[in-house]
């Protein structure tokens, strides 16, 4: 049996307890955050064959810490060699230390013996940027079908969130960070003429600021409804049910999983055309935007008025549940293996 450690560990995302049932299934045990001390990590009778990074900014919060789980893994590197980093984002985009935090990760790189990325995008800029030269292995990200309740209509999903039958309803569902861009969809959605349209606007937001501007470009406008906290997961299929296209304004990111959930719940998709978004949403499902070009949002959410948003969404489920969390642990279960081995 492998013994592999996850770094950190979020059991509130369902991406870790997912992947950790299909590895368990495979015969993997998987430790939650193990401390971050080397003889525990070596010697306990937790003894690790593989350290797994998957979130780097969630080591640390001051330099020290920094340090010090560097030192760590350094060490386990020199002494066992099997770091392993999924790299979910390259770059910590709302970071307060952009600088050390791009040394870090640029260290946690030369530390890994392997990676793994959710897109050949990714693959392509660890190995131009950060010229990693060692095996990268590509796990497309999984979805989430079949995690939540899902048994609610379009219809009594928006009865229950008191929104008109005969609107349209856009979704923007997940964490409201700066470089999330939901200001911009705001600003965007309220140059929309379709004044049965809805915006909802659902998730935590990164702090009191963040959240008193959302509320007040919100405010602006009547057919804009923000729910700015943690949605549980018996909730979760209330919001995704009730709209008919949800949209990810990103202007920055590598890999969602919100996306993802979007799909998982049958829902048509706006997001943006960077990084590995378009290896999962294509005409077919979906309708990218350039988030450098002004006004391409908003072309994109008045598309959306004309397209066939029911289709759309059939194939964006369909997608979603060709992607297996069982598939996804097989990549990882061979990356184990393969640096396991003497």
């Amino acid at each position: 049996m492998i013994t592999v450690g996850f770094l950190p560990w979020w059991p509130q995302n369902p991406y870790q307890l997912l992947l950790k049932r299909e590895l368990n299934a495979l015969g993997v045990r998987v430790i939650g955050n193990p401390p971050l001390s080397l003889l525990r990590i070596l010697f306990g009778r937790d003894g690790l064959d593989v350290v797994h990074v998957h979130w780097p900014h969630g080591l640390y919060g001051t330099m020290g810490q920094c340090l010090h789980a560097l030192a760590v893994l350094g060490l386990y590197r020199l002494l066992r060699n099997n770091v392993v980093w999924t790299v979910h984002e390259l770059d910590a985009y709302e970071s307060r230390f952009p600088r050390r935090d791009a040394w870090f990760r640029f260290m946690l790189s030369r530390m890994s013996r392997r990676l793994i990325v959710h897109g050949e995008h990714t693959r392509r800029t660890l190995c131009g940027r950060l010229g990693y030269r060692r095996p990268v292995d590509l796990a497309r990200h999984a979805s989430y079908v079949g995690w939540y309740e899902d048994d609610l209509s379009g219809e009594q999903a928006r009865q229950r969130l008191g929104l008109p039958q005969g609107s349209r309803v856009y979704l923007y569902f997940g964490y409201i960070k700066p470089y999330k861009g939901v200001e911009d969809l705001i600003e965007a959605f309220r140059a929309l003429p379709d004044e049965s349209a809805r915006l909802l606007v659902v998730g935590k937001p990164l702090d009191e600021a963040i959240q008193a501007h959302v509320e007040s470009l919100a405010a602006a406008d009547s057919r804009v409804r923000t729910v700015m906290r943690f949605v549980p997961d018996d909730e979760v299929q209330t919001y995704f049910r009730a709209a008919h296209v949800a949209v990810f304004p990103f202007r920055h990111t590598q890999t969602s999983g919100s996306v993802m959930l979007a799909m998982s719940f049958g829902c048509a998709v706006i997001a943006p055309r960077i990084a590995t978004v378009p290896e999962y949403v294509d005409e077919r499902c979906g309708m990218l935007f350039d988030p450098t070009l002004p006004g391409d949002l908003a072309r994109a959410l008045q598309a959306a008025a004309a397209a066939p948003l029911d289709t759309m969404g059939a194939e964006a489920r369909r997608q979603a549940e060709a992607l297996t969390w069982a598939d996804m642990a097989k990549v990882h279960f061979d990356a184990y293996q393969a640096v396991c081995r003497p």
